[in-house]
């Protein structure tokens, strides 16, 4: 069984409504916002803006003074922006910068990081995790951090704000309060450099779930750390959740011959289950409908 594929275009950033999917893609020309149902199929997608000489990245939406807008990164003469658009269709559509960023963010590898609580947007460079109004203005330093690239995405949980460094997961508080240094924010070690988490409460010191470069998973609270997958079994892209992801899993043949494939796993209760996909899959993201992933293919989704 595989993917139903939803859109087909070389998709970099997405997001989910209530039964929308927003997503921005580009090609040799210029990029563009797309604005499709999660039930759709190709061919059925409304182009929301487009810009030649573009790049545009991870998108997020919010309901700003009772208009929803699309808020997302952009890439264009070696300069980053934010920028917003209406997200209710509207004939030639122009993306208005938000603010002009500092070079040190990369939104091409990168997948997941640009988060807002509708009130503020939040992000990772190579120096810092920042707050922002949606609406513009001033970015605010939550914590400074080392260079990690790729970024494995940020996650609000509750008050907190989520993000890895190498091998290690923290946590700093979204409304700039804490006041402690990051080794005492460190919420999970990793054996190695982390790629992927995800949680299965709004409670940060419960079951966290935490992907890392040797393919393993290992679930983690106060009474201990296990694994979900062990290592060396896959190399894991993306967590919709605790128990979905995408990887590339090898195995060994009879032959004595390897083989690699592409696949989305579903971890359930009894039973788990494993799917072919299309190649490079990321960002994988779940909610009551089905999970949905970009990969070389486009946008896609295994409904539940």
């Amino acid at each position: 069984m595989a993917g139903r594929i939803i859109a087909q275009y070389a998709a970099d950033g997405m997001v989910l409504s209530t039964a929308n999917i927003y997503f921005t893609a580009h090609d040799d020309g210029g990029a563009r916002v797309f604005r499709t149902a999660q039930s759709a199929t190709p061919g059925q997608e409304t182009e929301l803006c487009y810009q030649p000489d573009c790049r545009f990245g991870d998108i997020v939406y919010a309901d700003v003074d009772g208009v929803f807008y699309g808020y997302f990164f952009a890439l264009a003469s070696g300069t980053t922006t934010i920028r917003r658009i209406p997200l209710a269709p509207q004939q030639g559509q122009v993306a208005e910068i938000v603010k002009s960023l500092p070079a040190d963010i990369d939104i091409v590898s990168s997948h997941g990081n640009l988060v807002t609580d509708g009130s503020f947007l939040y992000w990772q460079s190579d120096t810092a995790i920042n707050k922002m109004p949606i609406q513009g203005g001033a970015i605010t330093n939550l914590d400074t951090t080392p260079l990690t690239r790729p970024v494995t995405g940020l996650r609000l949980v509750g008050p907190n704000l989520i993000y890895a460094v190498d091998r290690v997961l923290y946590y700093v508080r979204a409304d700039g309060s804490s006041t402690t240094i990051p080794p005492l924010r460190a919420l999970f070690n990793a054996d190695a450099g982390i790629v992927a988490f995800a949680f299965e409460t709004e409670v940060i010191t419960e079951l966290i779930y935490v992907a890392d470069r040797n393919g393993g998973i290992a679930v983690h609270s106060a009474n201990g750390t296990s694994f979900v997958q062990v290592p060396g079994s896959a190399f894991i892209t993306s967590m919709a959740d605790a128990n979905q992801w995408t990887q590339m899993a090898v195995a060994k043949l009879a032959s004595g011959e390897v083989e690699a494939a592409w696949q989305l796993r579903i971890n359930a209760d009894i039973n788990s289950y494993t799917f072919t996909i299309g190649s490079n899959p990321r960002l994988a993201l779940a909610n009551a409908s089905g999970v949905y992933w970009l990969d070389d293919d486009g946008v896609v989704t295994y409904d539940l």
